[in-house]
Order: structure tokens, then sequence, then C-alpha cells
């Protein structure tokens, strides 16, 4: 499809016209631009010129020449830099002049390029002057001589010149000018064969756009009414792209929000095939397969419990509560709601909720009730039997009543214990205990908790033995925190110990830490028992009665855990048991 010849020569001269008003408006620029550019070189060179004058007229001043040599000067120097040159003393009296030598006689005290430059130390005006009968540019500089003003040195030259110069400049952009116009007009003829193309360029966009490709855009090559009709297609691509990039946008985030959500989503569809499954479903599931699309949910959750909920969902239309007992001790909430689109193409919206920690704490809460009561029963007991026996009569032999009311005091000692105990506990667990790290040597702390502990060993013939290794470097450590730690572990170690037996203490480095063992000889503990020596109410053997809470070990690993560090424990049924923890070393 071509245009008409006619059209393309008015869209051709139109095209001209746009560029010759262009050029005539960057010429104008440019000329401007280089007039005021080269006024203001000028003027520059001119003040330099005046300053190397002023160089020449301190000789002058200093008595080394006389009138006739200094205007003899100043004509030389004025043929060379072909300027007019002028010296002239503060008074305005012309001492030489190279373009007129009657001014010697004429004052100059007037001229405002000389008072500038008494005034401000630099003169410039460009003025008309009656001496010479033409526009000059003037530059005046100040000439010292040993500090004191001596006279002016000033330089000037005719507009004249620099209007001749900047015509040849203007004749150069007017060439340029008419050649960029003559081009143009061969440039505005061949875009007028662009046009034609345009059409072309329309159609095969059209065809893009109707195959899905809203990338691409329509791109006119003339400014009729196929540019508009160009604009419309571009506009309308770019509506249907941002629609679907919004509808994609949302997309997005509905999967952002899955993917990062607590709960489990499972979309399920009216034959029972799975439709959408996010990570945490995947995983309360415990479903391995990625290719969960279109597959049975029934196949892939292998719960029977979920079924029935998804099946009463489908029939009854309303949604199903329920909680599922899971693999692994896994406790989930489930909900399951109907969905219907508006193809009436049923679905179910199957969210889970993870309770295992819920009823973890629920288990504890019990436990902990259930234990505190167990502990503070048998003082109880044992404190109203003994009351019971004073009242009916004990109180009459003292020997009795002194035993009595020992084991009250040893009870409610027990208890007090048992109070204290769980009070750190609890200070500890909620992080309201402060801690001081500093650098710590441990072993005078050693030392110091296992003198402490000398007495009840020597009753029991217990030997209590450190080993400190000499190179084990300092440690970050709360004193008092540990102290309460190695305190627990040693009378820990003293209960559990026959008598005769043995208790090591050892330091040594562990690469980023400082590992502290307290091992002890007896019985050991069962292999069953280790994960849970460290839990609260915790007693290996619940019918020794040796007057520990079962708080002890609990309370020693938050300590280090506070520090940064970890609690462990080894043991051989037995023969031994060792209680190891580690802390940060100083670096």
């Amino acid at each position: 499809m071509r245009l008409p010849r006619s059209l393309q020569w008015r869209i051709a001269l139109a095209y001209t016209a746009l560029i010759v008003i262009s050029m005539v408006a960057a010429s104008i620029y440019i000329f401007l631009y280089v007039r005021g550019s080269y006024i203001s070189d000028l003027e520059v060179r001119l003040e330099n010129e005046a300053r190397l004058i002023g160089q020449t007229a301190e000789s002058y001043f200093q008595g080394q020449l006389d009138p006739g040599d200094i205007q003899a000067a100043s004509e030389r120097i004025g043929n060379l830099l072909d300027a007019r040159i002028s010296i002239i003393r503060p008074d305005g009296t012309v001492l030489s002049d190279t373009w007129d030598a009657s001014a010697v006689m004429e004052n100059h005290a007037d001229r405002p390029e000389v008072r500038d430059a008494l005034a401000a130390g630099i003169g410039r005006s460009t003025r008309f002057d009656s001496t010479v009968e033409e526009e000059m540019m003037y530059a005046a500089v100040p000439v010292y001589v040993d500090g004191t003003l001596a006279g002016v040195a000033r330089v000037a030259v005719p507009m004249s010149e620099v209007q001749s110069k900047v015509d040849r400049i203007l004749s150069a952009l007017l060439l340029s000018g008419l050649i960029v116009t003559l081009l143009s007009v061969v440039l505005g003829y061949f875009l007028a064969r662009r046009t034609s193309r345009s059409v072309r360029s329309v159609a095969e966009g059209v065809r893009h756009i109707t195959q899905g490709d809203l990338e691409h855009r329509v791109y006119a090559l003339s400014g009729d009414e196929t540019s508009e009709l160009a604009a419309d297609f571009n506009r309308m691509a770019a509506t249907l792209k941002t629609t679907i990039q919004e509808l994609s946008a949302e997309r997005n985030k509905l999967s952002v929000v899955l993917e990062v959500m607590a709960d489990g989503v499972v979309m399920i569809g009216s034959q029972g095939d799975t439709q959408l499954l996010n990570p945490v479903a995947r995983e309360l599931l415990d479903i391995e397969r990625l290719d969960f699309q279109g597959r049975s949910f029934i196949e892939l959750s292998r719960n029977h419990e979920l079924q029935l909920m998804i099946s009463r969902a489908f029939e009854t239309h309303q949604p199903q509560y329920g909680e599922v007992e899971f693999s692994q001790r896994r406790f989930l909430s489930a909900i399951a709601i109907p969905l219907v689109d508006s193809n009436s193409h049923p679905g179910v919206l199957l969210t889970l909720h993870d309770l295992s920690r819920l009823r973890q704490l629920d288990t504890t809460r019990r436990e902990f009730i259930s234990n505190v009561s167990h502990e503070l029963r048998s003082p109880l007991a044992s404190i109203k039997a003994s009351v019971e026996t004073l009242e009916n009569g004990a109180l009459g032999e003292p020997e009795v009543a002194r035993d009595f009311i020992r084991r009250i005091h040893e009870d409610i000692g027990r208890m007090i214990n048992m109070a204290g105990d769980l009070l750190e506990l609890s200070r500890l667990e909620s992080g309201q205990v402060p801690i001081h790290l500093y650098p710590l040597d441990l072993r005078p702390l050693l030392e110091d908790v296992r003198t402490g502990f000398e007495g009840r060993a020597v009753a029991r013939a217990i030997s209590i033995n450190a080993t400190y290794d000499e190179d084990v470097p300092l440690a970050m450590g709360d004193e008092e925190k540990l102290r309460q730690a190695l305190v627990n572990l040693l009378d820990n170690a003293i209960k559990f110990t026959p008598d005769a037996g043995r208790i090591t203490l050892t330091t040594l480095a562990d690469g980023g830490f400082v590992e502290v063992r307290v091992n002890n000889t007896g019985m050991g503990i069962p292999r069953e028992h280790l994960p849970h020596v460290f839990e609260r109410f915790y007693k290996v053997d619940r019918s020794r009665h040796d007057g520990g809470t079962g708080l002890g070990l609990a309370i020693v690993n938050h300590i280090v855990q506070l520090h940064g560090g970890e609690v462990t424990v080894q043991s051989q049924e037995g023969e031994s048991a060792t209680f190891s923890f580690t802390l940060p070393r100083v670096q």
C-alpha cells in the first residue's frame, strides 16, 4: 500500500519546515553563545595584556625610562598586540598613547575603566571613544612600584574588529544552515516514502496483538490517522498487559501468602483430586512427592478422618470442623469449607493448624501440677503426722518431741528449697534473670565450690579430685550463676555417689569453648533415662528419699543455655556418670 505522491510531498514539506525552524533557532542560539564566549575571552585577554603592559611601565616609574622611551615601548607592544595601549598617571595625566599622541595633553581621570582600576584593581568598559571616534573595548589595571600606586596601564581594541570576527562566524553558520536545509528537503522526501510503510506496520501490529503478543507495539512512521490508529492499538495492548500483570501480581501475592503462612492449605476438586497444596500442608501431612496436582487427596494424605470431613463438606455444603491425631504424636485442627464457583463446579478448601505444641504445653502443665502436688504431698503428710504425734502425747517425751520437731524442720526446709528452686527456674525460663558475662578463670571458682563440699564428702569417705588443664583459656561467664550450676552438679554427684566413692572435676579447652566435667562413680544412669534428666521434677529413682526437688539439673540446663553453652550427660550403668557443660572462651 502506497500513499499518493501529493501527500508524500506535503509530508516532506512539513518535515522540512520543522527542520528549518529548528535550524534557525539553533543558529541563533549558537551565534549568541559564540559571541558571548568570544567577548568574554577577549575581556580576559585584554586584562592579561594590560598586566603585561603594567610590568613594562614599572621601569618608567622607577626612573629607568624617559617619556620618549615609554612612548616608543608602548608603540612596539601595541603593534605586536594589534591594540591601543595607554600609560596613565593616577591623576589622569596620559604619559603615552599609541593611537593619538595629542591625547597626552588630555586628562583621563574621568574614564570609567581608569576609575574602576584605581578603585577595584581592574577596570573594564565598552564605550564610544571621542578621541578615536570609534567604539572601543577597554581593560585597565593599576601599576604599583614598591607597594605604591604609580599609574594605570590600559589596553583597548576597536569593537569593529570584534564584530568582523563575529560576522565571519555568522556567515559560517548561515552556510551550514543552508546546507542542512537542502539536506532536510531530501530527508523529508525519504520520510514521506516511509509513511507508506506505517500502514503496513499497523497491519502487522494488529496481527501480533490478535495472536496474544502483548509485548508487541505498533509504530506508525507518519503523522496522519495511521498514527492515531497505532496509538489506539498500543493503548489497548498496554491495558491488556496491565490487567494481566495485575492478575499475575495478585496470584503471586496469594502464592507468597500460601508459602509463608503458618497453617496448611489444601484445595480439593470435585473428584477428590488435589489442586493446591502449600508447603506447610505438605509438612503437616508428611507428603514428600512434588507432583501432587491431580492426584487423589486420600492417596496423598492416607488419613480417613480428613477424607470423611471432606466428603461431609461436599454432601452438606456446610463447613466441617474437627481435630485429627496424625502420626508421630501430631495433632491437627482441620476445617473443611465447601466452595462453589460460577460454573457450579464444587470444591473444598481444607485448612490445617498444628496443635501439637499446644497439646505438649497442656501435657507439660498437667505434669507440672502433678509433680508439684506429689513433691509437696510427702513433706506435708510427714509434717501432719509429726504434729499429730506431738498432739497425742509426744510433747511429754523431750527426746521424741525433739526428733519430731527436727523432722518437721527438715520437711519445711525441703518445701522452702522446692519453692526457691521453682521460683529460680521460672525466672530463668522467662528470661527475667539478668546475666553479666565477663572473662572468668574457672579454676578458682571450681576450687571454691569443691572446698564447700569437702565436709559432706569426708563424712562419707568420698574423695573430690580436680584436674585443671594449665592451657585452658578464660571463659565468658557470670560467676554467681556458674557457682549455682556447679553447686547443683556437685550436690547431685554426692547424692548418687556411694560411700568411699570418687568425684572428679575436670576443665579442658574444646575449640571455641571451655568444657567443665563433673564425673562420679556409682550406679550410673540407665540409658532410657538420659534424655529426660534435665526435665523438671524428673527423678531416675523415685523410690529414693534423698531430699531433692528434681529441679537442680533443670536449673543447670537453663543457666548454661543463658551463657550460650550446652549441657550434656554420659553414663555407663553400674559404673559412673559424667555431666558436662561448655562456655564460650575469650578470644
